[in-house]
This record gives C-alpha cells, structure tokens and sequence, in this order.
C-alpha cells in the first residue's frame, strides 16, 4: 500500500520459516502525527520553566540541547542491554509513546471478533495472552472490554494484509511525541495463504502490542519485536527496553 500523507510506514522483513509454530509473521508499523499541541512531557521540565544555579532563566534552545544530550548518553549507556537504538532509526530518531498520565488510568482496548476468513474465537484468547505478557511490565496497563468509541486501542483481524506480512499497527501520536491511539490489524492467514494457528497468533499478538506501546524493531530472532514474530514470551531485552522507553521523555533526540 502505497503510504498516505503524514505517515511513516518501518519497512519489516518478509521471511518463511518452516517450523511448526513458526509461521511467516511479519510486523507493519504506521505511524502518523496529529495536528493538535500536547501538553510538555512530564519527566523534563519545559524549556522554557528551567532557571540556571543562580536564579536566572537560561536560554530555552540551550536547556532543550542539554535534556536531549541526556536523553542520548541514557541510550548509550543502555545500547548493548536493549535495542531501542535500532528502534529510533524507524521514527527518525524520536522518542514516541503513551503519556505519564497514562499511567494512573489504564490503555482501554476493544477487540472485535472480525468474522472474516479464517478466524477462530480462540484468536481472541491469544491476544489475552499477550496482553497479559506485557502487563506488568511498565507502569501503564492494558485493559479489554471497551467498546469501539471509547477504546485507546483497537484491534480487528482480516483474512490476509496485502502487504504480505501478517500483522500491522498504526499509532497516532501529537507534536510531542504522545502516542494516543493505535489501530491493530490481526491477518488470520500469512503471506502463503496458510492459516495461523493459536501458538503463531499469540506470538503475532505479543509484537504488535511492543508496537502499541511505542517499540520498534529488534535484530534479536528471539525476541518478541523481531520482525518475524516467532516468541511466545518477552526476554529480559524486550523489557529493559521497553522500561527505558518509558524512562525517557516522548520527543526528539537530536
């Protein structure tokens, strides 16, 4: 699909495994900006409210240079334990996730039982379960049960993407950063026509829900946001990187 205006398709790998539970799963993130101004993100002070040690107020562009820089030495430090490095290149090197504020009030989810080809109400199960793998995990929590209007995600299921890859997730996100919606699409069979079974459904789940909350890509094959979604569990990887995302301010880097 050719890519809409104000949005910005990762480019996913397409392969085929031939093992049992291994199906050819690929992951599509669309992102798109809005259009309203969000309020500054909360773990770094605007710019223009930080005063230097001797009371002055120091110059905005010099304040936000200097959180940013802080920003880039946290990731460096954290480079060899996570792959949000990687990750940025996919966003162009922004920091794009669910708002502090939503860390009191849980990310309603709707999911729709799409009678369409191929699917089995056991999917919805699936999806339970990788959202129950990704609970606990940082401080914002997923919640079913919204309906359609209200929901904070959405996630719905087609018989097959025509990209050829079987999962995609597209975040709306404002000027700062802020993710505020996500739209996920479940294909109930891959690239070859075959169907998914539970075990590849769940693990189609878990990585679109990594896409939910803000993660990109990893190169690790056994990790759950690897471009083909093989893992029925998250590693300590996609957990540390997931935290670090949390732990920085939504934004820019550079």
């Amino acid at each position: 699909m050719e890519p809409m205006k104000g949005r910005e398709r990762s480019n996913g790998l397409v392969m085929a495994l031939g093992l049992v539970l291994l199906g050819a799963v690929g992951a599509d993130v669309v992102r798109r900006g809005l259009l309203h101004h969000p309020a500054p993100p909360a773990r770094v002070p605007a710019a223009d409210t930080v005063a230097s040690a001797g009371g002055a107020s120091a110059p905005a562009g010099s304040v936000a240079s200097a959180a940013r820089e802080r920003v880039r030495a946290r990731i460096a430090e954290a480079a060899d334990r996570t792959y949000i490095t990687g990750a940025l290149l996919e966003t162009d090197s922004a920091i794009r996730r669910w708002p502090d504020e939503r860390f009191a009030r849980a990310l309603q989810v709707c999911v729709i039982r799409q009678r369409v080809n191929g699917f089995r109400d056991d999917f919805v199960a699936n999806v339970n379960y990788a959202l129950g793998r990704w609970n606990g995990v940082l401080p914002i929590a997923l919640s079913t049960g919204a309906d359609s209007a209200s929901a904070d995600v959405l996630i719905t299921w087609t018989a097959q993407l025509d990209s050829g890859k079987t999962g995609r997730t597209d975040l709306t996100w404002d000027p700062r950063g802020n993710i505020h919606h996500a739209f996920v699409v479940l294909a109930t069979h891959d690239a070859s026509g075959r169907l998914l079974d539970g075990p590849r459904m769940s693990a189609l789940a878990l990585h679109e829900l990594g896409h939910v909350l803000g993660l990109g890509h990893s190169q690790e094959r056994e990790d759950a946001l690897y471009p083909i979604a093989t893992a029925l569990e998250l590693t300590d990887r996609d957990r540390r990187t997931a935290r670090l995302l949390y732990d920085l301010p939504p934004g820019p880097i550079r």
